[in-house]
């Protein structure tokens, strides 16, 4: 269950038309409101994953997981954080990365609460959100057709940086508008490579000492390189308008147990 090969995962591509029909677009959610929700999952996988330790291989999937799971099912239906979590959770058994659940509950609690709570084993609001990532676990399988075979674009993106002679810092750049693409379903319209290839002609447009780069990078010209690129840079002005917007976030904030594990609009521990 690791990386495949492009042809392995077309299987899980979409045209970008087709986000806008989904179950929770569907479901009464704007495909801006959508997006804000997805990326707002992945960052708690990533955040959790810091703290776990985890490769950015293992964070990866559990995002793709993600994207691939609300395809199928409506934020209306799943809580975002419940979906994040019980798609790292699984990614940590696909890429052979495990972690105990003493460990990883109380990780995923404190960065879906912001710090505020604490998920210690033998608590209530432990046992809740483990019956939360278990009972959910089933169905983001059964979601995924059992399917975990994920194309990163990071493999690619370490060919392409040294066909370009990067610098270390656009490297670090290009690496990191890779994790930001992988917020969006960008990967579900797009394969790993032109993901890839976006991202490092993003860094080298962006970074100081990137202009020397571009013309290698662009010297393979890839479908839909500018389209990712517009697509991330259009999120970024969207979430910076989200955030001064408010001052709040309570309802992504964990609070009080769910009552009923995975099938809820709150995540485990929020009424």
């Amino acid at each position: 269950m690791k990386t495949s090969t492009e042809q392995e995962g077309a299987g899980w591509q979409f045209r970008r038309s087709d986000l806008q029909q989904t179950p929770s677009v569907q479901s009464g959610w704007t495909v801006e409101r959508e997006e804000l929700d997805r990326a707002k999952a992945c960052s708690l996988i990533y955040s959790a994953a810091r703290k776990l330790q985890l490769p950015q291989l293992t964070a990866a999937s559990a995002c793709v997981y993600l994207h691939r799971f609300f395809m199928r099912h409506s934020l209306k239906e799943y809580h975002h954080y419940n979906i994040a979590a019980t798609c790292l959770f699984v990614a940590c058994k696909a890429e052979e990365t495990l972690r105990k659940l003493e460990a990883f509950i109380p990780a995923i609690v404190y960065y879906a609460s912001k710090g505020k709570r604490r998920a210690v084993a033998g608590t209530s609001e432990f046992d809740k959100w483990r019956a939360v990532i278990l009972h959910t676990e089933v169905v983001v399988l059964e979601a995924l057709c059992f399917d975990m075979v994920v194309e990163h674009p990071y493999v690619a993106l370490i060919g392409l940086l040294e066909q370009a002679r990067a610098a270390r810092g656009l490297s670090q750049m290009a690496w990191s508008f890779v994790a930001d693409l992988l917020r969006l379903p960008v990967c579900l319209v797009w394969p790993g490579r032109t993901l890839a290839l976006a991202a490092a002609v993003l860094a080298a447009r962006v970074g100081p000492q990137g202009a020397s780069c571009v013309e290698a990078l662009l010297d393979e010209r890839v479908e839909g390189v500018d389209e990712c690129v517009q697509w991330l840079l259009d999120f970024y002005a969207r979430e910076a308008q989200a955030r001064a917007g408010s001052t709040t976030a309570d309802g992504d904030v964990a609070q009080t147990p769910a009552s009923s594990p995975g099938s809820t609009t709150s995540p485990a521990g929020q009424k």
